[in-house]
């Protein structure tokens, strides 16, 4: 049987590296993709922030002290990207099936930067109304459908659910319409949210249950998307103990013109720490407890976030992220006083952030340039279902962000 070699333009050394990787697929694949992009940050913030990465995944300004109101500089590279799609494969069960890897250098956590890691890689099965896939992919949460387009690598993050998970996911296509339903499990977002030391990582894998998604969307052919989802989850911060649940809900839609599109999106559910927003969950067992952790005394703590985001076409291309988000405590009352969280700044009363953006495109080459304002105001105390309320005071970051991309 004879293979070709389809090759793109942009295939250069990272080809050898992707191509080794996959190198069972060269006995049947007809063609490989490589793409990816060059991109080169210089990053200034006016004071310290709360971030991953050294400083480059900027998620909100630290509370105010001494020691966080100097300002910090910041170039990184690690964010380049590189991906290799397998296609005309032979077909399986009927379906058009084609794979794909995309790894970069973000490095697994905080220490590790540079370090060449697995982004998403996914089998994915295709058949005229419906499709299957297997692997790592974006939560349905974060949605591809309609999320930001900013400079900064968060694209919208801590106001827009930020999260990739190994997971099997199942869509069904009509004319118009889209369902999707997919299991998946907890990954790197989630590893630095523990109780009593046991990660979240872990927190789900002792539940013994995947998590759960559903998602309609309504779409047209010139690229506009109206759509729904939900999200179940479940953990067990103790091996003895109970599972509890979490779930969230959310809206979003993508309008797209010939100049411009605006995407949006509002999100309200309890424990999205696995999807880098704020909050979390408490324990509050009651004085009579019934039993060492037990299901009734873990709460999620509920956040209501939203964005919209306008991004242009074009050489000359404005574009515009503004994002809201506001902590309200647990959705019904605590069991006891609260004795352990599990939380990712739950003092944080509300968040916005205002972010006007330009990028000039030059054929493969784009400089863009990025002013991130994020305001935090961090409250004095909580009520009795561990909301934050009284008087705040607001830290307010303002970052610049140079940044140059070659796509390829």
């Amino acid at each position: 049987m004879k293979h070709t070699l389809r090759r793109t333009p942009g295939m250069g050394r990272g080809f050898g590296l992707l191509l080794i990787l996959a190198t069972p697929l060269t006995l049947w694949a007809q063609s490989f993709k490589v793409g990816g992009f060059i991109k080169a940050e210089y990053l200034y913030d006016t004071r310290q922030v709360a971030a991953a990465r050294d400083g480059e995944f900027h998620l909100f300004p630290l509370p105010k002290s001494e020691a966080t109101e100097t300002d910090n500089l910041g170039a990184f590279v690690f964010f380049s990207r590189l991906s290799l799609t397998i296609g005309d494969l032979p077909e399986a069960l009927g379906a058009q099936v084609t794979g794909y890897f995309e790894s970069d250098f973000f490095g697994p956590q905080n220490g590790l930067e540079s370090t060449f890691r697995l982004r998403r890689a996914f089998v994915r099965l295709a058949w005229d109304q419906a499709e299957l896939l297997f692997g790592q992919e974006w939560s349905p949460l974060f949605t591809l459908a309609a999320f930001p387009r900013t400079v900064a690598t968060t694209t919208g993050a801590p106001f827009q659910p930020f999260a990739r998970q190994p997971q099997i996911r199942a869509t069904l296509k009509g004319q118009g319409v889209r369902f999707i339903g997919a299991l998946a499990w907890q990954r790197d977002a989630f590893q630095d949210i523990s109780f009593n030391g046991v990660s979240g990582i872990k927190q789900q894998q002792l539940s013994a249950l995947p998590a759960l998604h559903t998602h309609l969307q309504l779409f047209s052919q010139g690229g506009s998307v109206v759509g729904a989802g939900a999200y179940l989850k479940s953990l067990r911060p103790v091996a003895t103990g109970d599972r509890f649940f979490a779930w969230a809900v959310q809206g979003y839609f993508t309008l797209a013109g010939k100049g411009a599109t605006l995407r949006g999106k509002v999100t309200y559910g309890g424990d999205l720490t696995d999807h880098l927003m704020t909050g979390g969950y408490v324990y509050a067992p009651s004085a009579d407890r019934q039993g060492d952790y037990y299901a009734g005394a873990f709460k999620p703590l509920q956040l209501l976030s939203g964005w919209v985001d306008i991004d242009g076409a074009g050489r000359v291309a404005p574009g515009l992220f503004v994002g809201y988000l506001v902590n309200q405590g647990a959705s019904g009352d605590l069991d006891g006083p609260v004795v352990a969280t599990a939380a990712r700044a739950p003092n944080i009363k509300q968040l916005w952030r205002l972010a006007p953006r330009l990028n000039l495109n030059h054929g493969p080459v784009r400089f863009a340039f990025e002013l991130e304002v994020t305001s935090a105001a961090y409250a004095s105390r909580f009520d009795d279902r561990y909301k934050p309320i009284g008087d705040t005071e607001a830290a307010t970051n303002v970052r610049g962000n140079f940044t140059v991309f070659l796509f390829f």
